[in-house]
């Protein structure tokens, strides 16, 4: 039998940005630029977004922007340097970003993550799912966190270590209330600043990536307290053939391409050689 296929909707994100100390920003109406460290997200993107951030009193900063030609000022929502996060994806299906290519590049795809080689063999890789601060706020929309180069590596490793807390969540649940394995999104994901690194070949810089907050002994009653709401679990099944669409469109993307994807505070802040 033939069958009849139905169109798949790849529905847009929020981008969520992070900032590793090379970003210059002020708070609004400050004089000065200084190094910043932290998660945001472009003010005037988003109408419903805008909104309902500043109802809940999340501070502003202005972000500099290095462009041809100059400088451009863009105001930000400052995040702060911690954020829970619900990533919907089934999980990296290698330890390495090489090793998640290649033969194993549409097994990466299925499992809702964004990952390919970019300009001068620079990975690029991004996971969506839900921001806690939004959700808290009856926003359960999707977020797009988007990083490249040695970046790549970073995100795959807090990927790897959120598998381990749902690995370690099997065994802690009342199995008889859920049978099933615990999925990603089922757990929220603390990510914050790492320690100070020297990143790059000759000339080297000092960046502070991200990394899982997660600790290193889990137990019944840490999984409880970034157990999921049930309006993320419901977003997560309604979003997640899109997701997988995504991640596929993701992998065949090149960087000349018009992604709708921000180019500037993430990926231009971590754009340090391999």
């Amino acid at each position: 039998m033939i069958g009849r296929n139905r169109v798949q909707v790849v529905t847009e994100a929020i981008t969520l940005q992070y900032a590793n100390g090379k970003s210059m920003a002020r708070p609004i109406g400050g004089k000065r630029f200084t190094p910043y460290i932290g998660f945001h997200i472009e003010v005037g993107r988003d109408d419903e977004l805008d909104a309902r951030l500043g109802i809940a009193g999340i501070p502003q900063i202005e972000i500099k922007h290095q462009r041809q030609g100059g400088a451009e000022i863009v105001r930000h929502w400052a995040l702060g340097e911690t954020i829970l996060f619900y990533p919907v994806t089934s999980g990296p299906v290698a330890q390495t970003v090489a090793g998640s290519l290649g033969r194993n590049a549409a097994a990466t795809a299925a499992a809702g993550i964004g990952l390919r080689w970019g300009i001068n063999d620079r990975s690029r890789m991004a996971v969506r799912g839900y921001l806690d601060l939004l959700v808290r706020v009856e926003m359960a929309r999707l977020v797009q966190l988007s990083v490249r180069s040695r970046m790549s590596d970073v995100l795959l490793n807090v990927l790897l270590d959120h598998g381990r807390v749902c690995e370690a969540a099997d065994h802690l649940i009342d199995r008889s209330s859920h049978p099933d394995l615990v999925t990603f999104h089922e757990l929220a994901l603390p990510l914050g600043p790492g320690e100070e690194e020297e990143w790059g070949k000759g000339e080297t810089t000092t960046v502070v990536p991200f990394k899982s907050l997660h600790p290193a002994q889990i137990d019944r009653d840490y999984i409880q307290r970034i157990w999921r709401p049930e309006s993320v679990h419901q977003a997560a099944l309604r979003d997640w053939a899109g997701i997988q669409a995504w991640a596929s469109e993701y992998a065949l993307q090149n960087d000349e391409r018009v992604t709708g994807e921000r180019n500037d505070v993430v990926e231009t802040s971590h754009e340090i050689g391999r």
